[in-house]
């Protein structure tokens, strides 16, 4: 729920609707709150309930936190969370009371689903139930952690990537006879962004005197957002060859009509390409080039391998992929680093103590 500002007293205040155990709403109306953050503290607070802890069901604990949740995240996010919480813990845990959930039903649901799903999607299960325990330790006075005590899924988590390496891209680009979608898979492979990112663009984020594309933002549904984090904001030096694509797509895009600053680059006028249409073109171009398949996100792979192959630094390409630190980089592509231990040991072999 947003929060408003009393323009008159320069204070701020909300209006939120709150469930009861009944099923009925409750409007609560607050005033008066010198700063935004006190506005929104006080408002997490009333949307949920203020029955004691013994009176609470998952169901409802879960609706809480889904409230929270919602005014706070991107809406990307808030899909995955509302997937897991209506399709999978709602239904397991939804009747039950808060406080009556132990480690060993928690345990009980794990070895029920361990074998359904991913390790990766079976982890986020187990931190959005671990989050709805927390939050209700939080507002509703629950004493303890029940997904905590029982932990995680012990399971190793998918760390295989797919990725083409530059010949596999040069096979792919090759049968890509549309200007439009030359240039963006080739932006996408060279510069490592989001494919979101890069739907977000707007002629004023090129500049192609630096040779940059200046990462702010990007499009989920169609709709513009904040990018995934501040480390997502980024400037990406681009090569000569694909600034030329993107100069040739300016021109191309100028026949038709004046190009307005904030105009899409991949897209037209203020609309960017469907990723349906995008999906639909891609299958294509993957079956008249013959490469094998890889999902569009990993281009970033791609991008990110390309770069090892040629000794990159990896400050330098945790900064093209906007990861929030080089350890998160290190910790995702390390085992495309080759090994140096021959040369290690061959560093060694000269300093001899006998």
């Amino acid at each position: 729920m947003p929060v408003y500002k009393d323009e008159q007293r320069k204070t701020y205040f909300f209006v939120v609707r709150v469930k009861q155990n009944d099923g009925s709403t409750k409007q609560i109306k607050r005033r008066g709150f010198k700063t935004k953050k006190e506005a929104k503290e006080a408002e997490a607070k009333a949307l949920i309930q203020t029955e004691t802890n013994s009176n609470i069901t998952f169901r409802q604990a879960a609706e809480g936190y889904f409230d929270w949740y919602k005014v706070r995240r991107k809406k990307s996010s808030i899909q995955v969370i509302k997937n897991i919480l209506y399709n999978h813990l709602i239904p397991e845990f939804g009747v039950s009371k808060i406080n009556l959930i132990t480690p060993k039903n928690v345990m009980e649901y794990q070895n029920k689903i361990i074998k359904k799903y991913s390790p990766d999607f079976l982890m986020k299960i187990h931190t959005t139930l671990s989050a709805v325990f927390n939050f209700s330790i939080k507002f509703y006075g629950v004493k303890s952690n029940p997904a905590r005590i029982a932990g995680n899924f012990e399971v190793e988590p998918n760390k295989r990537l797919n990725y083409w390496v530059f010949e596999e891209f040069k096979q792919f680009i090759s049968v890509v006879d549309d200007l439009m979608y030359k240039a963006f898979f080739t932006t996408m492979y060279f510069s490592g962004a989001r494919k979101g990112e890069l739907l977000a663009l707007q002629w004023n984020d090129v500049n192609f005197e630096d040779n940059t594309i200046h990462i702010t933002k990007t499009e989920y549904n169609r709709e513009i957002t904040k990018p995934k984090s501040k480390s997502s904001i980024r400037f990406i030096l681009m090569p000569t060859h694909v600034m030329e694509l993107l100069k040739k797509l300016k021109q191309d895009a100028e026949k038709t009509a004046p190009l307005k600053p904030d105009y899409r680059v991949f897209g037209s006028f203020y609309s960017s390409l469907s990723t349906s249409t995008i999906d639909r073109r891609y299958e294509k171009y993957i079956k008249a080039s013959g490469v094998k398949r890889i999902v569009l996100h990993e281009f970033r792979h791609s991008h990110a391998s390309y770069l090892i192959n040629k000794n990159c630094n990896p400050l330098i390409i945790s900064q093209r992929l906007g990861h929030k630190d080089v350890a998160e980089t290190l910790n995702t592509y390390s085992h495309l680093y080759p090994s140096q231990q021959s040369e290690i040991v061959s560093l060694m072999e000269n300093d001899k103590i006998f």
